[in-house]
């Protein structure tokens, strides 16, 4: 978590349940404030976009007995971009970083500093940018209502090669405000200005010819505030923040699972699903609130049932689907 007043604030998520005592460790950000920041893959750093500076900082971090210590500052990137950022992340084989602006600079980097490729978003503004948790692709939206996707080429060596337009999610009648994935990148969700959302099935042979084909539009209640989407992991359940608010919408029926009213003073500025999708995770107003995924219990409760009343499946199966109904249904007892 990053304030404006120079400190970026470290959490255990294992005390999370276990205390209400939660310990946190600070890291101070000289005469700058961070504006992103992500974990490399292997934990061991930190790695920030400072305000003012408009460039990229990594901070490594140590772990003694399970918890944070001496902070070191390393590398710092040159300045890319002149605009503010809404985009910023690393693969998660750690082979390259992204940082987009909110124009149309996309600037890819690999992990010592260097650029390895400036994209053109070519959407007049650039509103999300993001990689796919597969790591193979960029995806971008904003005034245009196509959202492009790009590979990011690296050849068996390991050796950078290039970033490709893979293909676009097409669809839209109006400017996309943002894009999210599911664990494999098979599902991606798109929220729209208009007061709709779309998924597609992004699991495809671009190379033969294959486009990406939409599974289900739905709508959402719009207001003033552009709207930030999630995607659970299991690609079951859409999570969309509107303002103060997020509404829950099944991705199997669309049917909208519940609402949160009037969950902060301020506008809420990140919303997403923990990597299990037991959680949400929603930044607003200084704090870091974390909710139980209830429709999330609901959705898969329902796939389950489905699931059992399928002929010719074998006994194993059965009774693996069996247990994840009890499981649920047990969960979901707790919030009726």
């Amino acid at each position: 978590m990053v304030y404006v007043d120079r400190i970026i604030f470290l959490w255990s998520t294992k005390e999370f349940a276990s205390t209400k005592d939660r310990r946190s460790f600070r890291i101070n950000v000289d005469y700058d404030h961070a504006v992103r920041v992500r974990w490399s893959p292997d934990g061991r750093a930190l790695v920030a976009y400072k305000y003012n500076g408009g460039c990229i900082e990594v901070y490594k971090v140590d772990k003694v007995d399970g918890w944070f210590q001496n902070p070191t500052k390393g590398s710092t990137f040159p300045r890319a971009h002149m605009d503010d950022i809404i985009g910023f992340g690393i693969a998660p084989d750690g082979k390259y970083l992204m940082s987009c602006s909110n124009r149309t600079e996309l600037t890819v980097w690999d992990v010592r500093g260097n650029v390895l490729e400036k994209v053109d978003t070519f959407l007049i503004s650039t509103y999300s940018a993001k990689i796919s948790p597969c790591g193979k692709f960029i995806a971008a939206c904003g005034f245009a209502t196509d959202v492009p996707l790009w590979e990011v080429k690296f050849n068996k060596s390991g050796e950078f090669q290039g970033v490709q337009k893979a293909f676009e999610l097409s669809g839209h009648k109006s400017g996309v405000y943002d894009v999210a994935f599911d664990q494999d990148t098979s599902k991606t969700v798109t929220v729209c200005k208009d007061g709709s959302w779309k998924i597609f099935n992004t699991k495809i042979d671009y190379q033969k010819g294959e486009i990406p084909r939409c599974l289900m539009t739905g709508t959402y209640e719009l207001n003033s505030a552009a709207p930030l989407v999630a995607l659970s992991p299991s690609g079951e359940v859409v999570a969309i923040a509107t303002g103060t608010s997020i509404q829950f919408f099944s991705a199997i029926s669309g049917n909208n699972e519940g609402t949160i009213n009037q969950l902060c003073s301020g506008q809420i500025t990140t919303l997403q699903f923990d990597s299990t999708g037991k959680y949400l995770l929603v930044c607003a107003d200084r704090y870091v609130r974390i909710f139980h995924n209830v429709p999330g219990y609901k959705v898969a409760l329902e796939v389950a049932q489905e699931k059992l009343r399928q002929p010719k499946i074998s006994a194993a199966t059965r009774e693996r689907i069996e247990f994840q109904i009890t499981e649920n249904d047990a969960f979901l007892k707790k919030f009726e």
